[in-house]
């Protein structure tokens, strides 16, 4: 049995149809909505990239399992599809989350699992990306006397559906098929923050940005790591205010800008953050936050039965020690499955 390919790695799931061969598959694209757009050169493009070849809106919405009509409705009316709601940041201000409902949701994960998740990023940016993560993106910078954090300013809102459109068309989906899949991952022609395909869009569309800075960083003698809006430079010299006169320039060029307030330049003595952990000798996180795990998990160890709705938040910190202490995070783990084994008597 032949099926619409999946784009491998950890997070395989099984195709949602399955065909006799490869001819039977053909067969599908062609009876879906749209038939004139299948083009058997980009078919064999997205094949050989592990991309599902879905060359209509219809050929998606089938492979789905709903009508294709509502993939159109969801990609021209997208209003109806999302909720929304604040969260407060830690600056006190508010975040607006575009959250898509259900169906959109559902239809954003697929597009996610099985067409964006497998491209590749450079080994710098550590942020949504399969195995990677803030641990690893501290410890590019461990141990450098000097350290400028920046940050990007509303970086979802920056990225713009006719950044998103030439990725599905440089994929090798066509022209009414791209744009399609852009409207379906925009909310009012940006990347909605709340919507699961998000991050990975605004990873791909900066991968230029990337090139670009990684360029200057290296006439500089800079390190260069990237957490999604999070950019870390470490050097063992100064770091001054042309280069970040540079870097300026650089992100404006490709429509983004840095946010004044988030820029932060680190010098010998002084501690140096990046992505919440501390990088002047070890990454581990600061004195204060080692001190508050210590004492939540002893206290859990003495008193189970007052953190038994609360070992899944446990068992979550643990996994966070463990990515900087092996030894403790596997104590800290054990505590959370006792707590987690007393929850459950």
């Amino acid at each position: 049995m032949q099926s619409l390919p999946s784009t491998g790695g950890p997070k395989e799931r099984t195709p949602l149809i399955s065909f006799p061969s490869s001819e039977a598959i053909q067969d599908f694209l062609t009876s879906a909505t749209f038939p004139n757009d299948y083009d058997p050169r980009l078919f064999e493009k997205l094949v050989s990239q592990k991309i599902p070849p879905l060359l209509s809106p219809g050929a998606l919405g089938f492979t789905l399992g709903v009508s294709p009509k509502l993939i159109t409705a969801m990609a021209r009316f997208p209003d109806k599809y999302y909720r929304h709601f604040n969260l407060k940041k830690k600056d006190g201000s508010k975040r607006q989350i575009s959250a898509p409902r259900t169906f959109l949701k559902t239809v954003q994960k697929y597009i996610l699992d099985f067409i964006l998740a497998g491209q590749t990023l450079p080994p710098n940016v550590t942020g949504f990306v399969r195995g990677r993560g803030i641990f690893q993106n501290a410890s590019f910078h461990i141990g450098a006397p000097y350290l400028l954090n920046v940050d990007i300013k509303d970086f979802f809102g920056s990225v713009r559906i006719d950044k998103i459109f030439p990725i599905y068309k440089q994929l090798g989906f066509p022209v009414k098929m791209s744009n399609v899949l852009s409207r379906l991952c925009t909310y009012k022609g940006v990347l909605p923050q709340g919507a699961p395909t998000s991050p990975c869009l605004a990873n791909l569309v900066f991968r230029p940005a990337d090139t670009g800075i990684q360029r200057l960083c290296k006439s500089y003698s800079l390190m260069y790591s990237r957490y999604a809006d999070d950019l870390t430079f470490s050097s063992s010299k100064p770091i001054g205010r042309d280069f970040l006169g540079d870097l300026t320039r650089i992100l404006r060029s490709h429509s983004f800008e840095v946010n004044t307030r988030k820029v932060r330049f680190s010098r010998p003595g002084q501690a140096k953050f990046v992505t919440g952990f501390v990088v002047n000798e070890e990454v581990h996180p600061n004195r204060e936050t080692r001190r508050r795990l210590r004492a939540m998990f002893y206290n859990a160890s003495k008193h189970p039965e007052k953190y038994k709705d609360k070992w899944p938040t446990l068992a979550g910190w643990a996994s966070f020690v463990k990515m900087y202490d092996k030894r403790l995070g596997r104590t800290y783990l054990m505590v959370a499955n006792s707590v987690k084994k007393f929850a459950r008597t």
